[in-house]
């Protein structure tokens, strides 16, 4: 009786949380300017694409550049957008995480949907229906990845700038600068003979995941350049398994890292 008592205490607090993110959500700008790309890149997969693999192709593009940058936007704006109210906010009979839980949901909930206006309209033929319904799922997921990093660097940084900067500096790093670290570690005779360090070091950035676990699944990477590495074989047989854990993992340390930052603010 007094565990459930103590529920129904949080539930109605907790319920008018969500609901509070998700209106706040809704009239994020990042959000409203994704809502047009979606639609817009979804119409010119069909233009532009002469078949499906084409199609899945161009949809991944804007998945890794713009979905994961938005996402990240999103989340930063979220946690930044209301921060005069903080003080008056974790005042609040409410867990402070569950600040931090329901805007990443919220967010999630909405980027999902959203998804659909990318997607759908790719899918009108048929032909491309199975290959771009998990691609949804693993956009989903790097959505997830980036709405929880933009919340967490919202939360840790002092203003909205410092967000910004912190944010797409390490989402430009993750998408560009393990890719070149890599590619110039490969030039020295060291490194040249444990190539397994560096597919490790991809398998680990989500952003370099996403793309190669798409790439393949699009066959536009032949399974035999899998081949010269144990380790880079037992990547692309487990991919998608691979992609999903990496993603969960991301994204549940990252909204920690937010949750914790909040527990200790002071302001």
């Amino acid at each position: 009786m007094i565990a459930s008592a103590s529920w129904q205490s949080m539930r109605s607090p907790l319920h008018a949380i969500l609901v509070r993110e998700f209106r706040a959500a809704l009239i994020n700008r990042y959000f409203q300017i994704f809502c047009a790309l979606s639609f817009t890149g979804g119409i010119a997969a069909i233009v532009f694409s002469e078949d499906a693999s084409a199609v899945g192709f161009f949809i991944l593009q804007i998945a890794l550049y713009f979905v994961s940058l938005f996402s990240l936007l999103a989340g930063v704006s979220s946690a930044q957008g209301e921060r005069e109210e903080w003080p008056l906010l974790l005042t609040q009979p409410v867990a402070r995480g569950a600040f931090v839980i329901a805007k990443f949901f919220a967010l999630f909930s909405i980027f999902g949907g959203v998804l659909f206006l990318l997607f759908v309209p790719a899918s009108v033929t048929g032909s491309a229906v199975a290959m771009l319904a998990p691609l949804y799922l693993q956009t989903l997921l790097l959505a997830a990845v980036c709405i929880a990093g933009g919340l967490s660097a919202g939360f840790f940084a002092h203003d909205r700038a410092q967000a910004l900067i912190v944010g797409v500096s390490v989402w430009l790093f993750l998408l560009f600068g393990v890719d070149l670290v890599a590619l110039f570690a490969a030039r020295w005779p060291a490194t040249q003979n444990v190539p397994d360090l560096w597919v490790a070091a991809l398998m680990l950035n989500p952003l370099d995941s996403f793309r190669i676990e798409a790439l393949f699944a699009l066959q536009q990477i032949p399974a035999e350049a899998a081949n010269k590495t144990t380790l880079a074989n037992w990547w692309i047989e487990h991919a998608g398994a691979w992609f999903a854990a990496i993603a969960i993992l991301w994204a549940s340390i990252l909204i920690m890292t937010a949750v914790h930052r909040i527990n200790r603010w002071e302001e």
